[in-house]
């Protein structure tokens, strides 16, 4: 193993000199700023910090979006969460789904990417690639071994200050990806002193901690801000969740267990002859019977959940520099370890008649072969998968103020990813099919219910995939705003900029045996050019106000981008705020967004842009749900196309002057998302809405012999191909999809002071459906999808309550999910709502050796929810008797965390 480990290291290169070129110009940016900094801090602090402004949705300082709804999840917030990752944190608001990446779920749309498990975020439901996500207002280096997505993990909480969440169409601001919205992550600046914190919590089968540090100085015309974070949790195992099985009858669902056994079934003609324990010879084929199956449950002892560990680091600077020039820079790094363990290794193998230990039923067919479905359960040990996830990425810029209120500025980005996933222990198919067809007792492989040689099953078990990626992303940015002229209004204030994006994603893929490795890696690359400008106009204000026409503005944006490889899109965006009266607004906004095809969807990463052939077991409702061995191709597709949507937006907001800082909102959106890419290479439930494939290929059962041929010939494969095909899937990506997403957001907040009782804090907000259809392919009709499993629920939300009196602290938390159709089963299955409740309470002392620490005691889940049942089967992408989109397997988690100011 050794051996192919550095042969498989010596075969991908990568290039470096732009990493040579970043250092050098980070070390003199370092430089020139460590040296301004030691000049300033030699003043007295006057008081006076640079502030970096960063908004969300709008390009202007000091404009909030004009149109659309800023969801503000401040570092209070943070704090009261029980989550213990950004993405955990941001699963908390009911605007984002859980569909498709992060740890739990891998089956629906982007999971066939996420062979590193992380996370990314999926507003509205509507895509894991649709929702842009920033960090300080700019864009951040892909993860993934194909550079796919942004895990918001790569920031730790404690870094946050902020998130902001704008839930609207934005790419005439951003550009690609804010088809649903943005997601902005704020760093903390301005923080003098240190702080530390340690985390622990426990389940039942499960723990988790965390241990982070800040540091921060101001001085005068500069501050700085590090942080450091560890977050850990264990794997949560199938065996330690009794809900997680897949035999499922008894709580009046279907038996999913797969016939692929220890001892294992012959499969003769259609007929199965169940192995009996102990196994089977010619002495005793008698004890076989045809139309006994043996059936058993190989992913009970798989994980639910991978082991992850994360290592984080960020910081932030800014130093006033003199006659209106002000430097700033931020930065983070950050490496995620995991560890999954798969079900044990099975497969459907044909066996020859040469083979010692063949054995023909009595009563069958006269034949020279067999098929025998088996588990190598015992003998193998699981296939587990390890990997990594590393980023680094740094921004240094410069604002320059100008006269008449303008300020001009430019900023550069670089940022680095390297993922990696690796299983070194699979079935080597062509081992298996020599050792099958060995006539020596010795040595053969014996399927039939017998021991094997060690020597053997080492040679069949060292089948090798190693997919390794490498991003690099560049931004470079010049801009300038400020205010045009004066109208009675107020100032018409716009922005314009100028944006280079290079992103080079080298990809390539390991596999073979551990012995004789076969290795290969392509280099993708794209530049992205782009423009943008915008209008604020306030057409009424202060010094004009009318009756009904309290404020009225107006925002105009429009942004082209032009890729170098997928063509070109331009995108307006309109948006206006209307206020009738002092404390209600009315915002709308209308515009056009597009999303980017991925470099790895134009050119799959497998076998050197060639592709492959994947062995997977799908559920199959023409068995009962059963499980049935198919045969899954990915393959590039050069002419994909952007994506496109039109979003619409129409909404109040309104602050009651006789309330305690009393806030309402309802906001009603309409996306039309057209020419989706989409791909079904994870997706093991596709079988279930196979009617809506009828004509497009991506399903065919009983391939034909010619085309059977014909993949085997162009494909490698990973897995043992069955000897007969009952099932091809093609999973390479496709313009096809198309979705039409309706509903309404709403938000309520206030606060009422209570005297000695304290202060009370009560709060909702969530987000409901009326209209969520698809269609699989452009020509297709859209079909209803609202309230289906794996689709958007109609209604999710979130209640609060908080409670503040002196040094004591508490919040309590009502998660709702509504009650939903589960049409992957047969007869329809409606799964039942779920509502848990988190609650905390935390204390913070203010005298002697604990002063200024906080302890708090945090409990997720309080009332210990199990999943609400779904009859679905057990996948290794995710699910087995609950739904992983909609709720967390591991229950009720404890945790006491200690936080102390310095």
């Amino acid at each position: 193993m050794a051996n192919a480990v550095r042969t498989i290291k010596s075969t991908h290169t990568f290039p470096r000199r732009s990493g040579v070129a970043f250092a050098v110009f980070c070390a003199c940016a370092a430089m020139a700023a460590g040296a301004q900094a030691q000049t300033a801090s030699a003043a007295p602090d006057n008081g006076e910090q640079p502030e970096q402004v960063v908004v969300t949705g709008s390009r202007i300082r000091g404009v909030a979006p004009v149109g659309s709804t800023v969801v503000s999840l401040t570092r209070g917030d943070i704090e009261a969460s029980g989550a213990v990752s950004t993405a955990g944190l941001l699963q908390e608001v009911p605007q984002v789904f859980n569909l498709g990446v992060s740890e739990s779920s891998r089956g629906q749309a982007g999971g066939a990417g996420n062979i590193t498990y992380g996370s990314s975020v999926n507003l509205r439901g509507i895509g894991p690639y649709a929702t842009l996500s920033l960090v300080n207002g700019h864009r951040v280096v892909p993860q993934g071994t194909t550079g796919s997505g942004i895990d918001p993990s790569i920031i730790p909480m404690l870094a946050l200050q902020r998130v902001e969440i704008v839930a609207d169409g934005a790419s005439a601001i951003y550009g690609s990806d804010a088809v649903a919205g943005v997601v902005n992550l704020i760093l903390r600046r301005n923080v003098e002193g240190a702080e530390g914190f340690v985390r622990y919590g426990t389940a039942d089968g499960y723990r988790e901690h965390q241990a982070g540090a800040l540091l921060g100085h101001r001085w005068r015309g500069g501050q700085v801000v590090a942080t450091v974070q560890n977050d850990v949790h264990t794997a949560l195992n199938g065996r330690d969740r009794d809900f997680f099985r897949g035999d499922l009858r008894a709580r009046g669902g279907g038996d999913f267990r797969s016939t692929q056994c220890a001892p294992g079934n012959i499969l003769i003609g259609g007929t199965s002859y169940a192995i009996p324990s102990g196994g089977v010879a010619p002495a005793n084929a008698g004890d076989l019977a045809a139309g006994t199956v043996n059936k058993c449950d190989n992913l009970q002892y798989a994980d639910i959940l991978p082991r992850q560990e994360r290592n984080s680091a960020t910081f932030t600077f800014n130093q006033d520099l003199g006659n209106g020039y002000a430097l700033y820079a931020d930065g983070f790094a950050t490496r995620r370890t995991y560890r999954m363990r798969p079900g044990s290794p099975s497969s459907t193998v044909t066996v020859p008649s040469t083979n010692p230990f063949y054995v023909r039923p009595a009563g069958a067919p006269a034949g020279t072969s067999e098929d025998v479905a088996l588990s190598f359960a015992g003998q193998l040990a699981p296939d587990t998968a390890t990997g990594y996830s590393r980023s680094f990425e740094a921004t240094i810029g410069i604002d320059k103020t100008l006269a008449a209120g303008w300020k001009a500025g430019a900023l550069y980005t670089w940022g680095k990813n390297n993922d990696q996933s690796a299983t070194v222990h699979g079935l080597n198919s062509g081992a298996v099919a020599a050792a099958l067809a060995d006539t020596n007792p010795a040595t053969a492989l014996n399927v039939f219910g017998g021991p094997n040689n060690p020597a053997t099953l080492a040679q069949i078990a060292n089948g090798l995939f190693i997919a390794p990626g490498q991003t690099i992303f560049q931004n470079a940015q010049v801009k300038a705003d400020g205010p045009l002229f004066a109208i009675p209004g107020g100032d018409v204030r716009a922005a314009a900029g100028f944006e280079y994006q290079r992103l080079r994603t080298d990809v390539g893929s390991t596999f073979g045996t551990t012995d004789a490795p076969i290795a290969s890696s392509m280099g993708l690359g794209r530049n992205i050019k782009s423009l943008y400008a915008e209008l604020a106009v306030p057409l009424v204000g202060a010094a004009n106000a009318m009756p009904g026409i309290y404020r009225l503005d107006l925002d105009i944006a429009g942004r082209t981008d032009r890729y170098s490889d997928v063509g070109s899109t331009n995108n307006p965006k309109v948006g206006f705020n209307w206020a009738p009266v002092k404390g209600v607004v009315v915002h709308g906004s209308y515009g056009t967004s597009f999303r980017a095809p991925l470099l790895a969807e134009v050119n799959t990463p497998v076998n050197n842009g060639r592709g492959a052939l994947f062995v997977q077991n799908y559920s199959d409702p023409a068995n009962g749900g059963a499980l049935r061995v198919g045969v899954a191709r990915s393959a590039s597709n050069p002419n994909l196309q952007p994506e496109t949507a039109t979003t619409k937006s129409l909404g109040v907001d309104w602050e009651p002057a006789f309330g305690h800082n009393t806030k309402l909102g309802l906001t009603y959106f309409d996306i039309k998302y057209e020419n989706q890419v989409t791909s079904y290479l994870s997706d093991l439930t596709l079988l279930n809405r196979e009617a809506q494939f009828a004509g497009t290929g991506i399903i065919v059962r009983n391939p034909s012999a010619a085309m059977v041929a014909q993949m085997k010939a162009q494909y490698p494969a990973f897995g043992v191909l069955p000897e007969h095909w009952t099932l091809y899937v093609d999973g390479s990506a496709n313009n096809l999809g198309k979705s039409l997403a309706r509903g309404f957001d709403f938000t309520a907040s206030t606060r009422v002071p209570a005297g000695d009782l304290g202060d009370f804090g009560f709060g909702a907000s969530g987000t409901y459906f009326t209209k969520y259809q698809v269609a699989v392919t452009s020509g297709a009709p859209l079909v209803d999808q609202l309230n289906r499993i794996y689709n958007p629920l109609r209604f999710k939300t979130r209640l609060s309550s908080t409670w503040n009196l002196d040094a004591w602290n508490a919040n309590v938390y009502v998660n709702y999910q509504n009650a939903y159709d589960n049409n992957l089963a047969a007869p329809l299955q409606e799964v039942s709502s779920s509502t848990t409740v988190d609650a905390q309470v935390a204390y913070r002392f203010d005298a002697g050796f604990l002063k200024d620490t906080t302890l708090a005691l945090n409990v997720n889940n309080l009332f210990d929810r199990r999943p609400p049942f779904v009859n679905i089967a057990q996948s290794s992408n995710g699910g087995g008797g609950f739904d992983p989109t909609l709720t967390n397997p591991v229950g009720r988690i404890v945790s006491l965390s200690l936080n102390k100011h310095f």
